[in-house]
């Protein structure tokens, strides 16, 4: 039976667990009581598309004898290594890694339209890297390039883009125009467009989260609310490291409850 919302969550850089969005599910679902039986998640897991070349990097490395700092180095090598291979247009068993990588977006909006129906509202959850893989997700459909099928894959029912610890100022093209994602969709009913928003969280301390409502030359009407919170529990919350602890942060909690809940009155 379709749902009023669909919650589709997606990680960024690194190698986080298959199960990393299970904690984040059980605290909204906790929030949302029976509201959230209306609500259905689904979160895509592209790391490994990228994980596996990297082990063998750095696996290699290894037998180099001078080598210090290999905890950090190993983070590097993971972490910083996901960005330059999504967007190198390095190849992977003849196809474009990015390519694979909106392919498993895809596979994963697929799962969860076949639980809350082809036309049903959609939020999106996006950390870090995933808020770039999200935006060049959107623009290809925009254009004409992407590779959905239908109004859900194609993100036509996107109702709430939340993004958090976003590094897309650092993803953008090297000269003007810098133009923004077209959201919400011109096919969004209404009275879903009427609550659409485009919130994006980030903490001042998180090296690796930024602003983005004024890095846009072109915007296409787009609106997007930044929202500056102290993410995780201090002193983590007051250093670099707080970019991975907005999951956890009741007030980045707060925000997501509140769209989800203005989401399902509207429709």
């Amino acid at each position: 039976m379709a749902k009023g919302l669909g919650i589709f969550i997606i990680h960024g850089m690194g190698s986080p667990e298959p199960s990393y969005a299970e904690g984040l599910i059980r605290r909204l679902s906790n929030r949302l009581n029976e509201t959230g039986q209306e609500v259905e998640f689904e979160s895509c897991y592209w790391s490994p598309i990228l994980q596996e070349q990297q082990d063998v990097t750095w696996r290699r490395l290894l037998k180099s004898k001078e080598l210090d700092a290999k905890a950090l180095r190993r983070w590097v090598v993971s972490a910083l290594g996901d960005p330059a291979s999504y967007l190198s247009g390095y190849f992977k068993e003849n196809r474009p890694v990015y390519g694979d990588v909106h392919g498993c977006v895809r596979f994963s909006l697929a799962r969860l339209s076949a639980r809350v129906g082809k036309k049903a509202p959609l939020m999106v959850l996006a950390h870090s890297l995933g808020s770039v893989v999200v935006s060049n997700y959107i623009w290809d459909e925009n254009h004409g390039t992407g590779i959905g099928t239908n109004a859900f894959e194609k993100m036509e029912t996107l109702t709430s883009l939340i993004t958090y610890g976003s590094n897309i100022p650092l993803f953008l093209p090297p000269a003007p125009p810098i133009t923004c994602i077209r959201f919400p969709h011109p096919k969004l009913p209404p009275k879903l467009r009427a609550v659409a928003r485009w919130k994006n969280v980030y903490d001042p301390d998180d090296v690796l989260g930024y602003p983005l409502e004024n890095i846009w030359d072109i915007t296409q009407g787009t609106r997007i609310e930044d929202i500056a919170i102290n993410a995780g529990v201090w002193p983590l919350s007051a250093l670099p490291f707080s970019h991975t602890g907005y999951d956890k942060d009741d007030d980045f909690l707060d925000i997501v409850e509140a769209e989800a809940r203005a989401i399902l009155s509207a429709s």
